[in-house]
């Protein structure tokens, strides 16, 4: 993806007057937009559903005494997330180049089954190594999830329909945060024969494999070889796809794929991912320790996760389709995030202790705001690239920076900052306000570039000259 080079050569003919770009049947478009949102988007919203229930277990197994019960001390838990997060956050990038070669509808089961499976097996630990063991594992097969579904969107639909389609699966996150409390909560009430947090990690776990066996059989690993599809619609995606990027087909060029990696775009979407990535990561694995500070019940905190998860997922909707209506990426992310920001601010600052339902309002405003920009962002990067090899790249560089965060967030918990744990909660905030300051950057830029081209200034972006109205989405 190489957007820093605008092609200013105004001699010969005008590329508006040598290439002629053909239009899809709306009718079909229409049909074929139906059946993608019948077919892809449940079956990876179900994905997403075992990947946030397996990954944000071991935060509700901590409301349970699963520290004393395997012999945990100082800060050894945090140390478990750090060191989850460093395979969660370096190997992105290499799964999304095999989704690239492989096809995402076959990579993302098997990575499925693996997480389902090490997931369950986390029951068995019994000491620190044991379960560092099993986290590090779930970091490597977890890893190349998220990317290598945003990829696998992009080979669907187009700039101006995927924020919203993200943001549908993805708010199976919050309802998988919301569900994990619930399981939790019935859970840990049953005092049998084994530790409670061990039949958690048993029925999520057991859970996934069984779906991934499922997504294996039903995700089409393309339009154009899927019998799902007519003639008529496959032809329709093509036409709809290749006004808006370089279409490659199955091919495969390492050169295409690793040049993105030194475009500075590439970079400045990464560290808007590494800024809202700490505050995401502080959610997903420290909700419940937050909840705790206002009841005195542990069980019930878990309980407590399920409203403000729910709420999250319904805003993070509305906000994405509001996006995609307007095609403002930016804006919609940053105000997003200063909701979620304040709301860390707020949580970190403010006495709570004999304000409870004050201090339940804030975890709201959390997560408002902090998962937001992981879907607005992602969408914004893919409808400003112009190869499907570098949307994979990128996708994945901005997904392993944001899991990356989570090791800022995993060490800002420290346990001697209980039960406030004012510093962590300031660091989300600030690391949010440097993800709206980078994003208005970004706004800025493309806004400029967009006006030279609309002036005649510029004629095209370099790659794009088969499409001289593309335009950077803001």
């Amino acid at each position: 993806m190489d957007k820093s080079s605008i092609n200013t050569d105004t001699d010969g003919a005008s590329p508006t007057e040598a290439i002629h770009v053909e239009t899809p049947d709306p009718e079909t478009s229409k049909r074929l937009v139906w059946k993608l949102d019948l077919i892809v988007l449940p079956l990876l919203a179900i994905i997403y559903f075992t990947h946030s229930l397996d990954r944000a277990n071991l935060g509700n197994a901590k409301t349970d005494g699963f520290e004393k019960d395997i012999g945990l001390k100082d800060n050894q838990y945090s140390l478990i997330l750090i060191l989850f997060y460093i395979p969660y956050g370096t190997l992105n990038i290499p799964a999304t180049v095999l989704a690239k070669r492989y096809s995402p509808a076959v990579v993302i089961p098997c990575l499925m089954f693996c997480w389902g499976t090490i997931a369950a097996s986390t029951a068995a630990v019994h000491n620190f190594g044991g379960i560092l063991a099993a986290r590090i594992c779930l970091g490597v097969v977890e890893a190349g999830f998220f990317p290598s579904a945003i990829f696998y969107l992009t080979m669907f639909y187009t700039r101006t329909e995927i924020a919203k389609r993200i943001s549908l699966f993805y708010m199976m996150g919050f309802v998988a945060n919301a569900f994990s409390g619930l399981i939790a909560y019935s859970v840990f009430q049953w005092h049998r024969s084994l530790y409670n947090w061990q039949y958690l990690f048993i029925i999520e776990g057991s859970l996934t494999v069984t779906l991934a066996i499922l997504a294996f059989i039903l995700l089409p690993r393309s339009i154009a070889k899927s019998n799902y599809f007519t003639e008529a619609e496959k032809q329709c995606s093509k036409l709809r796809l290749q006004a808006e990027s370089e279409i490659e087909g199955d091919s495969f060029s390492w050169s295409a794929t690793l040049t993105p990696l030194l475009d500075w775009h590439s970079w400045m979407y990464g560290f808007m991912a590494l800024c809202y990535g700490c505050a995401a990561a502080s959610i997903s694995n420290f909700l419940p320790t937050i909840v705790k500070r206002i009841t005195v019940n542990t069980v019930k905190a878990n309980l407590y996760t399920v409203a403000p998860n729910l709420s999250g997922g319904v805003f993070i909707v509305l906000i994405c389709w509001l996006s995609d209506k307007t095609q403002q990426r930016a804006l919609c992310a940053i105000g997003a995030v200063a909701i979620s920001m304040i709301g860390f601010i707020c949580l970190g600052t403010v006495d709570i202790t004999h304000k409870t339902r004050l201090g339940y309002f804030f975890t709201f405003l959390l997560t408002f705001g902090s998962f937001t920009p992981a879907v607005l962002v992602p969408a914004w990067l893919s409808s400003n690239s112009i190869s499907t090899s570098g949307r994979a790249t990128t996708v994945g560089l901005v997904a392993g920076l944001q899991n990356i965060a989570g090791i800022i967030s995993s060490e800002s918990f420290r346990s001697q900052d209980a039960p406030i744990y004012a510093p962590a909660l300031i660091i989300s905030g600030c690391f949010e306000g440097a993800m709206c300051v980078t994003a208005a950057f970004a706004y800025l830029y493309y806004r400029t570039i967009n006006r030279r081209l609309d002036s005649g200034k510029m004629q095209f972006v370099r790659g794009m000259e088969q499409n001289p109205n593309f335009r950077y989405v803001l």
